[in-house]
């Protein structure tokens, strides 16, 4: 996982899943970079193939942070999978999601 700014954006790279794995550790490493200059997450999926509960819950974690600092979370170049996963369970409601 590879992290950057850009602007205010906080950019989030690398990842080939998103579970009970990493989570913890995607958690420890966004979250301490979140800030009032930096309060947008922008999650890449591109290799993104698979994200479970514990995936989700750091997303809703690391959303509330980022929320508090004034930002969100946005996931981009989602698979149809991944986007469909995030419908279902209608998390698009929460974080913007962009194919």
């Amino acid at each position: 996982m590879q992290l950057s700014t850009h602007g205010n954006i906080l950019a989030v790279q690398g990842l080939d899943c998103l579970s009970a794995t990493n989570a913890a550790a995607f958690k420890s490493s966004v979250r301490p970079q979140i800030d009032a200059v930096h309060p947008v997450v922008e999650v890449d999926c591109t290799s993104v193939r698979f994200i479970d509960s514990e995936g989700l819950g750091a997303l809703i974690s690391l959303h509330r942070t980022a929320v508090q600092q004034g930002g969100g979370i946005r996931l981009i170049n989602t698979s149809p999978l991944v986007r469909k996963l995030i419908q279902l369970i209608h998390f698009d409601e929460i974080f913007d999601v962009a194919p």
